[in-house]
Protein backbone atom coordinates (compact mmCIF):
# COMPACT_ATOMS: atom_id res chain seq x y z
CA UNK A 1 0.00 0.00 0.00
CA UNK A 2 1.52 2.95 -1.21
CA UNK A 3 1.21 6.74 0.90
CA UNK A 4 1.47 10.02 -0.07
CA UNK A 5 3.47 12.70 1.21
CA UNK A 6 1.62 16.27 1.38
CA UNK A 7 2.95 19.27 0.29
CA UNK A 8 4.89 20.93 2.93
CA UNK A 9 3.42 23.73 5.16
CA UNK A 10 4.84 27.07 4.39
CA UNK A 11 4.49 30.09 7.12
CA UNK A 12 2.26 33.00 4.89
CA UNK A 13 2.16 30.81 1.90
CA UNK A 14 -1.40 30.41 0.26
CA UNK A 15 -2.99 27.60 -0.82
CA UNK A 16 -5.09 28.06 -4.14
CA UNK A 17 -8.53 26.31 -4.69
CA UNK A 18 -8.28 23.91 -7.20
CA UNK A 19 -10.19 24.16 -10.64
CA UNK A 20 -12.07 21.01 -11.17
CA UNK A 21 -15.85 20.87 -11.05
CA UNK A 22 -16.32 19.06 -7.56
CA UNK A 23 -16.38 21.33 -4.89
CA UNK A 24 -14.72 18.61 -2.81
CA UNK A 25 -11.78 18.41 -5.25
CA UNK A 26 -11.56 22.19 -5.66
CA UNK A 27 -11.82 22.46 -1.52
CA UNK A 28 -7.73 23.90 -1.08
CA UNK A 29 -7.46 21.66 2.74
CA UNK A 30 -8.88 18.89 1.13
CA UNK A 31 -6.48 19.36 -1.82
CA UNK A 32 -3.20 19.75 0.93
CA UNK A 33 -4.19 16.83 3.18
CA UNK A 34 -4.17 13.70 1.00
CA UNK A 35 -2.53 10.83 2.03
CA UNK A 36 -3.07 8.25 -0.53
CA UNK A 37 -4.32 4.82 -0.39
CA UNK A 38 -6.24 3.27 2.63
CA UNK A 39 -5.74 6.72 4.59
CA UNK A 40 -8.56 9.32 4.83
CA UNK A 41 -7.90 12.75 4.00
CA UNK A 42 -9.47 16.14 5.90
CA UNK A 43 -12.87 16.63 5.22
CA UNK A 44 -14.23 19.80 3.42
CA UNK A 45 -16.45 21.50 5.83
CA UNK A 46 -15.95 23.81 9.30
CA UNK A 47 -13.63 25.66 11.04
CA UNK A 48 -12.30 22.71 13.37
CA UNK A 49 -11.20 19.81 11.34
CA UNK A 50 -9.79 16.42 12.51
CA UNK A 51 -7.44 14.40 10.86
CA UNK A 52 -7.12 10.67 12.71
CA UNK A 53 -4.29 8.67 13.72
CA UNK A 54 -4.41 5.61 11.06
CA UNK A 55 -2.73 2.24 11.21
CA UNK A 56 -1.74 2.10 14.75
CA UNK A 57 -4.27 0.59 17.30
CA UNK A 58 -3.40 1.77 20.83
CA UNK A 59 -3.84 5.45 18.88
CA UNK A 60 -7.22 4.67 17.15
CA UNK A 61 -9.69 7.15 19.29
CA UNK A 62 -6.66 9.80 18.43
CA UNK A 63 -5.91 12.77 16.72
CA UNK A 64 -2.88 12.78 14.22
CA UNK A 65 -3.48 17.02 14.30
CA UNK A 66 -6.64 19.12 13.71
CA UNK A 67 -6.95 21.94 11.55
CA UNK A 68 -8.19 25.43 12.79
CA UNK A 69 -9.85 27.62 9.74
CA UNK A 70 -10.80 31.18 9.88
CA UNK A 71 -13.26 31.88 7.64
CA UNK A 72 -13.94 35.50 8.67
CA UNK A 73 -17.53 34.96 7.72
CA UNK A 74 -18.78 34.18 11.40
CA UNK A 75 -21.11 37.08 12.68
CA UNK A 76 -21.75 36.51 16.30
CA UNK A 77 -17.89 36.22 16.89
CA UNK A 78 -14.70 37.10 15.49
CA UNK A 79 -11.28 34.99 15.62
CA UNK A 80 -8.45 37.24 16.18
CA UNK A 81 -5.06 36.24 15.55
CA UNK A 82 -2.29 39.28 17.17
CA UNK A 83 1.08 38.28 15.36
CA UNK A 84 2.62 41.32 17.51
CA UNK A 85 1.61 38.79 20.68
CA UNK A 86 1.34 35.50 18.67
CA UNK A 87 -2.19 34.88 20.76
CA UNK A 88 -5.01 33.40 18.84
CA UNK A 89 -8.56 33.71 19.93
CA UNK A 90 -10.51 30.97 18.36
CA UNK A 91 -13.97 29.84 18.95
CA UNK A 92 -15.89 26.91 19.43
CA UNK A 93 -17.82 24.97 16.74
CA UNK A 94 -21.31 25.07 19.16
CA UNK A 95 -23.82 28.02 17.59
CA UNK A 96 -27.36 25.52 18.43
CA UNK A 97 -29.42 26.61 21.58
CA UNK A 98 -30.56 24.26 23.48
CA UNK A 99 -27.98 21.80 23.04
CA UNK A 100 -24.78 20.24 25.01
CA UNK A 101 -21.72 22.35 23.59
CA UNK A 102 -19.61 18.86 23.32
CA UNK A 103 -22.29 17.67 20.88
CA UNK A 104 -20.60 19.21 17.64
CA UNK A 105 -20.67 17.56 14.25
CA UNK A 106 -17.03 17.82 13.87
CA UNK A 107 -16.10 17.48 17.74
CA UNK A 108 -14.35 20.43 17.93
CA UNK A 109 -14.96 22.07 21.49
CA UNK A 110 -14.61 18.42 22.78
CA UNK A 111 -11.50 18.03 20.80
CA UNK A 112 -10.47 21.85 22.47
CA UNK A 113 -11.14 19.74 26.21
CA UNK A 114 -9.07 17.12 25.38
CA UNK A 115 -6.12 19.05 24.61
CA UNK A 116 -5.91 22.01 26.40
CA UNK A 117 -6.43 19.58 29.48
CA UNK A 118 -3.21 17.40 28.36
CA UNK A 119 -1.21 20.40 27.50
CA UNK A 120 -1.32 21.54 31.00
CA UNK A 121 -0.81 18.90 33.04
CA UNK A 122 2.19 16.48 33.01
CA UNK A 123 2.59 12.46 32.24
CA UNK A 124 -0.08 12.45 28.80
CA UNK A 125 1.48 10.20 26.65
CA UNK A 126 -0.57 11.85 23.34
CA UNK A 127 -0.08 15.58 21.80
CA UNK A 128 -1.72 16.11 18.62
CA UNK A 129 -0.62 19.66 17.29
CA UNK A 130 -2.86 22.01 15.83
CA UNK A 131 -2.46 24.20 12.75
CA UNK A 132 -3.64 27.38 11.65
CA UNK A 133 -5.57 28.99 8.52
CA UNK A 134 -6.95 31.98 7.37
CA UNK A 135 -9.19 32.06 4.40
CA UNK A 136 -8.26 34.28 1.60
CA UNK A 137 -11.09 34.16 -1.07
CA UNK A 138 -11.35 30.45 -2.28
CA UNK A 139 -8.11 29.91 -1.20
CA UNK A 140 -6.34 29.50 2.11
CA UNK A 141 -3.30 31.19 4.06
CA UNK A 142 -1.12 29.14 6.52
CA UNK A 143 -0.13 30.59 9.44
CA UNK A 144 1.72 28.55 11.72
CA UNK A 145 1.65 25.84 14.34
CA UNK A 146 -0.95 26.72 17.33
CA UNK A 147 -0.05 25.62 20.75
CA UNK A 148 -3.18 24.30 23.22
CA UNK A 149 -1.30 26.59 25.61
CA UNK A 150 -0.32 30.09 26.69
CA UNK A 151 2.93 30.67 29.17
CA UNK A 152 1.89 32.55 32.00
CA UNK A 153 -2.18 31.95 31.96
CA UNK A 154 -3.51 28.97 34.05
CA UNK A 155 -5.87 26.10 32.05
CA UNK A 156 -9.23 28.14 32.98
CA UNK A 157 -8.13 31.44 31.33
CA UNK A 158 -6.74 29.43 28.20
CA UNK A 159 -9.89 27.67 27.58
CA UNK A 160 -13.21 28.92 29.37
CA UNK A 161 -17.08 28.44 28.29
CA UNK A 162 -19.37 31.58 27.66
CA UNK A 163 -22.94 32.11 26.50
CA UNK A 164 -24.04 34.18 23.84
CA UNK A 165 -27.45 35.82 23.70
CA UNK A 166 -28.65 37.24 20.79
CA UNK A 167 -31.16 40.18 21.30
CA UNK A 168 -33.03 39.78 18.32
CA UNK A 169 -33.52 35.96 18.55
CA UNK A 170 -33.69 35.85 22.03
CA UNK A 171 -31.97 32.38 22.21
CA UNK A 172 -28.66 31.66 23.75
CA UNK A 173 -25.85 28.97 23.26
CA UNK A 174 -23.16 27.95 25.02
CA UNK A 175 -19.72 27.92 23.37
CA UNK A 176 -15.78 27.66 24.31
CA UNK A 177 -13.39 30.57 23.80
CA UNK A 178 -9.70 28.72 23.13
CA UNK A 179 -6.15 30.96 23.35
CA UNK A 180 -3.85 29.25 21.64
CA UNK A 181 -0.27 30.37 20.98
CA UNK A 182 0.81 30.34 17.42
CA UNK A 183 4.57 29.52 16.14
CA UNK A 184 5.41 30.36 12.14
CA UNK A 185 6.90 26.83 12.06
CA UNK A 186 7.84 25.30 8.70
CA UNK A 187 5.82 21.59 8.72
CA UNK A 188 7.24 19.09 5.96
CA UNK A 189 4.83 16.54 4.68
CA UNK A 190 6.79 13.61 5.79
CA UNK A 191 6.17 15.10 9.28
CA UNK A 192 2.06 15.06 8.64
CA UNK A 193 2.44 11.92 7.53
CA UNK A 194 3.85 10.44 10.44
CA UNK A 195 1.09 12.49 12.33
CA UNK A 196 -1.40 10.40 10.08
CA UNK A 197 0.36 7.37 10.97
CA UNK A 198 0.82 7.73 14.68
CA UNK A 199 4.46 8.23 14.38
CA UNK A 200 6.21 10.15 17.64
CA UNK A 201 9.15 11.88 18.01
CA UNK A 202 10.41 11.13 14.95
CA UNK A 203 13.47 13.00 12.64
CA UNK A 204 11.05 15.19 10.72
CA UNK A 205 9.70 16.97 14.01
CA UNK A 206 10.31 19.89 14.54
CA UNK A 207 12.52 20.97 17.46
CA UNK A 208 10.09 23.28 18.82
CA UNK A 209 7.11 21.02 18.97
CA UNK A 210 9.20 18.34 20.14
CA UNK A 211 10.27 20.67 22.89
CA UNK A 212 6.66 21.67 23.42
CA UNK A 213 5.95 18.02 24.38
CA UNK A 214 8.60 17.09 26.68
CA UNK A 215 7.86 20.42 28.57
CA UNK A 216 4.32 19.21 28.89
CA UNK A 217 5.95 15.52 30.48
CA UNK A 218 8.43 17.32 32.51
CA UNK A 219 6.47 20.46 34.40
CA UNK A 220 9.59 21.22 35.92
CA UNK A 221 11.71 22.22 33.26
CA UNK A 222 11.78 25.49 31.73
CA UNK A 223 8.66 26.51 29.50
CA UNK A 224 8.23 26.97 25.65
CA UNK A 225 9.16 30.53 25.20
CA UNK A 226 6.51 32.81 23.99
CA UNK A 227 5.83 36.04 24.29
CA UNK A 228 4.01 37.78 27.53
CA UNK A 229 0.38 37.53 26.91
CA UNK A 230 -1.85 41.07 26.66
CA UNK A 231 -4.74 40.94 29.24
CA UNK A 232 -7.79 39.94 28.51
CA UNK A 233 -9.26 43.09 27.27
CA UNK A 234 -6.86 42.92 24.44
CA UNK A 235 -7.45 39.57 23.48
CA UNK A 236 -11.15 39.88 22.50
CA UNK A 237 -11.48 41.41 18.66
CA UNK A 238 -12.73 44.70 18.92
CA UNK A 239 -15.95 43.91 16.70
CA UNK A 240 -17.00 41.66 19.56
CA UNK A 241 -16.64 43.88 22.10
CA UNK A 242 -18.34 46.41 20.48
CA UNK A 243 -21.38 43.84 19.01
CA UNK A 244 -24.20 45.51 20.68
CA UNK A 245 -26.66 42.99 19.63
CA UNK A 246 -24.99 40.35 21.73
CA UNK A 247 -24.23 39.72 25.61
CA UNK A 248 -21.78 37.41 26.77
CA UNK A 249 -21.11 35.79 30.15
CA UNK A 250 -18.21 33.42 31.21
CA UNK A 251 -18.28 30.74 33.43
CA UNK A 252 -17.64 27.23 34.13
CA UNK A 253 -19.77 24.62 33.93
CA UNK A 254 -21.47 23.31 37.07
CA UNK A 255 -18.67 25.26 39.25
CA UNK A 256 -21.29 26.98 41.42
CA UNK A 257 -23.40 23.72 42.28
CA UNK A 258 -19.64 22.23 43.02
CA UNK A 259 -18.80 25.43 45.28
CA UNK A 260 -21.71 25.26 46.83
CA UNK A 261 -21.95 21.60 47.63
CA UNK A 262 -18.22 21.86 48.81
CA UNK A 263 -18.94 24.94 51.40
CA UNK A 264 -21.98 23.17 52.52
CA UNK A 265 -19.67 20.27 54.03
CA UNK A 266 -16.85 22.51 54.55
CA UNK A 267 -17.93 26.46 55.34
CA UNK A 268 -13.42 27.06 55.96
CA UNK A 269 -10.45 26.27 54.85
CA UNK A 270 -9.60 22.51 55.49
CA UNK A 271 -6.03 23.65 55.92
CA UNK A 272 -5.99 27.24 58.48
CA UNK A 273 -9.49 27.37 59.52
CA UNK A 274 -10.43 30.93 57.75
CA UNK A 275 -14.24 30.82 57.25
CA UNK A 276 -14.40 34.41 55.33
CA UNK A 277 -16.16 32.64 52.10
CA UNK A 278 -15.27 35.31 49.71
CA UNK A 279 -11.88 34.01 50.63
CA UNK A 280 -12.49 30.12 50.17
CA UNK A 281 -12.05 28.43 46.80
CA UNK A 282 -13.55 25.67 45.68
CA UNK A 283 -10.47 23.75 44.35
CA UNK A 284 -10.70 20.44 41.86
CA UNK A 285 -8.35 17.78 42.90
CA UNK A 286 -8.79 15.90 39.68
CA UNK A 287 -8.90 18.83 37.07
CA UNK A 288 -12.11 19.52 36.05
CA UNK A 289 -11.20 19.57 32.13
CA UNK A 290 -10.22 16.07 32.84
CA UNK A 291 -12.82 14.80 34.78
CA UNK A 292 -16.22 12.88 33.79
CA UNK A 293 -19.39 14.05 34.49
CA UNK A 294 -19.40 12.55 37.67
CA UNK A 295 -17.15 14.10 39.00
CA UNK A 296 -16.71 17.36 37.81
CA UNK A 297 -19.55 18.45 40.53
CA UNK A 298 -18.37 15.70 42.92
CA UNK A 299 -17.61 17.36 46.45
CA UNK A 300 -15.37 14.20 47.11
CA UNK A 301 -12.87 15.74 44.10
CA UNK A 302 -13.23 18.93 46.11
CA UNK A 303 -11.32 21.10 48.90
CA UNK A 304 -12.59 24.16 50.78
CA UNK A 305 -8.90 26.10 50.57
CA UNK A 306 -8.44 29.16 51.03
CA UNK A 307 -6.73 31.57 48.03
CA UNK A 308 -3.30 31.14 49.36
CA UNK A 309 -3.45 27.34 50.42
CA UNK A 310 -5.45 26.99 46.89
CA UNK A 311 -2.30 28.84 45.23
CA UNK A 312 0.07 26.22 46.69
CA UNK A 313 -1.94 23.11 45.98
CA UNK A 314 -2.58 24.45 42.46
CA UNK A 315 1.18 25.01 41.44
CA UNK A 316 2.00 21.80 42.87
CA UNK A 317 4.03 23.44 46.07
CA UNK A 318 1.75 20.92 48.73
CA UNK A 319 -0.22 17.54 48.20
CA UNK A 320 -1.41 15.53 50.86
CA UNK A 321 -0.61 11.70 51.77
CA UNK A 322 -3.04 8.73 51.52
CA UNK A 323 -3.66 9.76 55.40
CA UNK A 324 -4.45 13.06 55.40
CA UNK A 325 -0.84 14.68 55.79
CA UNK A 326 -0.21 17.50 54.01
CA UNK A 327 3.11 17.34 52.16
CA UNK A 328 5.34 20.02 51.16
CA UNK A 329 7.93 19.60 47.73
CA UNK A 330 11.42 19.47 49.23
CA UNK A 331 12.86 22.38 47.39
CA UNK A 332 10.21 25.19 49.19
CA UNK A 333 10.75 23.71 52.64
CA UNK A 334 10.11 27.52 53.83
CA UNK A 335 6.13 27.13 52.99
CA UNK A 336 5.97 25.17 56.07
CA UNK A 337 6.85 27.98 58.40
CA UNK A 338 4.70 30.68 56.12
CA UNK A 339 2.09 28.03 56.06
CA UNK A 340 1.31 27.30 60.23
CA UNK A 341 1.77 30.83 60.83
CA UNK A 342 -1.06 31.49 58.54
CA UNK A 343 -2.99 29.32 60.03
CA UNK A 344 -1.82 30.31 63.53
CA UNK A 345 -3.44 33.90 62.04
CA UNK A 346 -6.75 32.47 61.05
CA UNK A 347 -7.44 30.69 63.99
CA UNK A 348 -7.09 33.71 66.07
CA UNK A 349 -9.65 35.64 64.19
CA UNK A 350 -12.96 33.65 63.04
CA UNK A 351 -11.47 30.12 62.22
CA UNK A 352 -12.91 27.45 64.19
CA UNK A 353 -11.09 26.51 67.29
CA UNK A 354 -8.55 24.02 67.82
CA UNK A 355 -8.41 23.45 63.48
CA UNK A 356 -4.85 22.15 63.36
CA UNK A 357 -2.42 21.59 60.67
CA UNK A 358 -0.40 18.30 60.10
CA UNK A 359 2.70 19.02 58.58
CA UNK A 360 5.23 17.27 57.03
CA UNK A 361 8.47 17.87 54.44
CA UNK A 362 7.84 15.65 51.25
CA UNK A 363 11.14 14.63 50.38
CA UNK A 364 12.44 13.63 46.62
CA UNK A 365 11.38 10.03 46.74
CA UNK A 366 7.72 10.66 48.18
CA UNK A 367 4.88 8.78 46.58
CA UNK A 368 1.40 8.35 46.62
CA UNK A 369 -0.30 5.32 46.51
CA UNK A 370 -0.23 4.48 43.06
CA UNK A 371 3.31 5.19 42.76
CA UNK A 372 3.40 8.29 40.65
CA UNK A 373 5.37 11.49 42.36
CA UNK A 374 4.19 13.84 44.17
CA UNK A 375 1.27 15.95 41.96
CA UNK A 376 -1.56 17.07 43.34
CA UNK A 377 -3.47 17.17 39.82
CA UNK A 378 -2.23 13.76 38.40
CA UNK A 379 -4.78 11.65 39.83
CA UNK A 380 -7.63 11.46 42.08
CA UNK A 381 -6.65 11.65 46.25
CA UNK A 382 -7.91 10.83 49.13
CA UNK A 383 -9.86 14.08 51.22
CA UNK A 384 -8.14 14.43 54.29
Amino acid sequence: MSHVIPRDLIPGKVYPAGTESSHFANEPLSRLFRFGEGLRGLGNQGGIRRAMVEGKAALGREEAFTILLDTGKQAEWQNHHDPASGILVYYGDNQTPGKDFRDTKQRGNETFLKHFGRSYEPEQDHHAPFFYFERVGRDVRYVGLALPHVDGMTLDEALYRKTFHHKESGATYENLVARFTILPVLVTGEWLLDLKLGVGGGKHEPAVWRSFRRNRANPGTKSLASPSPPSSEELMPPRTRNHEGMRMTRYRISQSRFREALLRRDACCELCGLDVRELLVASHILPWALSDESQKDDPDNGLVLCVMHDGLFDKGFISFASDGRLLVTHTWTRITDVSQDYAKTCRSGTGPAGKTTCVTIASASTRHIDGSPINPRSARMKKR
